[in-house]
């Protein structure tokens, strides 16, 4: 028995409440995400969000803190799916080729299949305040910094152009990638992962010496 005074510690929740209360906030993220993809994120309220959830305005303040930290926790989970699959890349032991392919193909197909969070990824950032902002360029500083390193390895192996210079490449190849959130539609001509493999032969065709 506490005794009179002490702080009583708090019951953990049971692990089907925990359950529960994690798929609802995963919902409420969800429900944000379509809202800021459809209306944008300065157009949309939390209330918009909560309504389109039958909850009153406060009840969603039990699954978030603020809309901004929504906007945050959406563009956190689409980089913690990037850094998985860039994480195998690296440690891979493909050339610098392949795994510069691969980078391409998979980049290129995650960012379509993932229409909502890659919308508020590429246009939505820039309302996060400047020390979370830093967080999203840090992550995206990764992947350029590692595609120039490839190029480089690549050159020095005599497979890629001498004269190609590896930032302005890397740059060129982040464009092609990151613009496909812009006119990919699901159900189309060709899949995310057809459109990858395409951006992928393009851009090797360009960098590769031939017949290396």
């Amino acid at each position: 028995m506490a005794r009179a005074g002490s702080a009583v510690p708090e019951e953990p929740a049971p692990p089907r409440r925990r359950r529960k209360q994690h798929s609802r906030r995963q919902e409420v993220l969800d429900t944000a995400a379509r809202m800021f993809f459809e209306r944008g994120y300065e157009a949309t309220t939390t209330q918009d969000i909560g309504a389109a959830l039958g909850l009153l305005k406060g009840s969603v303040y039990y699954y978030i803190s603020s809309k901004q930290d929504l906007l945050f926790e959406l563009i956190q989970q689409y980089h913690e799916d990037t850094r998985s699959y860039f994480a195998e890349i690296l440690e891979s032991d493909g050339s610098a080729v392949d795994k510069l392919r691969e980078l391409i193909t998979v980049d290129t197909a995650h960012t379509a299949r993932n229409l909502e969070r890659s919308t508020l990824f590429y246009l939505e950032w820039r309302s996060l305040p400047l020390e979370r902002q830093a967080v999203i360029i840090e992550e995206r500083a990764q992947h350029e910094h590692a595609v120039q390193k490839w190029i480089v390895e690549a050159q020095a192996a005599g497979r890629i152009r001498p004269e190609v210079d590896p930032k302005i490449a890397s740059f060129a190849i982040f464009g092609m990638v990151n613009s496909v959130y812009r006119w990919f539609t699901p159900g189309g001509r060709k899949s995310a992962e057809e459109i990858g493999e395409d951006f992928a032969d393009l851009v090797l065709g360009g960098l590769l010496v031939p017949g290396a």
